[in-house]
């Protein structure tokens, strides 16, 4: 009689589950691998709002260095605008002009825009649109500096009508996911101001 040989050469059930152990190992390393990276990438380029904000005060305190008095252009402020007669990038003559830059404070949007406006774009109402520079702003005003003569001190004041310049312009503002008691503030000296 013969006998017919059958080849083992099939895995057995533990080896498969060795198998799909390791598989399953080596495919929880690469997933979280790939899962670390992709949240430092976000990280990294999640803009950061110290780095927005020291923009945002180097573009205040170079517009109130380059303020001028101006008796077409008046500085103006309140607790949420700042109007400012300075020096602006025309586009149309291509050349630093005379114009207004404008701050203000959105409190339902937390946001702040900045909108330059040219000597032939005030004359023709043209107005461009503002551009952001700060988001998630929880509370914002600008407060303003001056001497007194009848009191013959120094104060501040919230609303800015006179027809000269104060002394300086003081920011303070808080950011949405800051602390409650975090709080930036920032006085910004205006080299002309009398």
């Amino acid at each position: 009689m013969r006998f017919i040989r059958k080849n083992n050469s099939g895995f057995s059930l533990v080896e498969l589950l060795v198998v799909m152990v390791m598989l399953s190992v080596i495919s929880l390393a690469i997933y979280s691998t790939f899962n670390n990276g992709f949240k430092i990438w976000q990280k990294v380029n999640q803009p950061l709002e110290q780095q927005d904000l020291g923009i945002f005060f180097d573009k205040l305190a170079q517009d109130l260095s380059n303020c001028l008095h101006s008796a077409n252009i008046p500085f103006s402020g309140s607790l949420n605008t700042l109007t400012i007669p300075t020096l602006v990038f025309s586009p149309r003559l291509k050349i630093k002009s005379l114009g207004s830059v404008d701050y203000f404070y959105d409190p339902q949007a937390g946001f702040v825009y900045r909108q330059t406006k040219d000597f032939s774009q005030l004359y023709n109402r043209q107005q461009e649109s503002p551009v952001l520079l700060l988001k998630e702003i929880r509370f914002f005003r600008f407060e303003y500096y001056y001497f007194d003569a009848e009191k013959q001190t120094y104060l501040w004041q919230e609303e800015w009508l006179s027809t000269g310049l104060p002394l300086a312009v003081r920011v303070v503002l808080g950011f949405n996911d800051s602390d409650e008691n975090n709080q930036f503030i920032r006085t910004i000296s205006v080299p002309i101001g009398a």
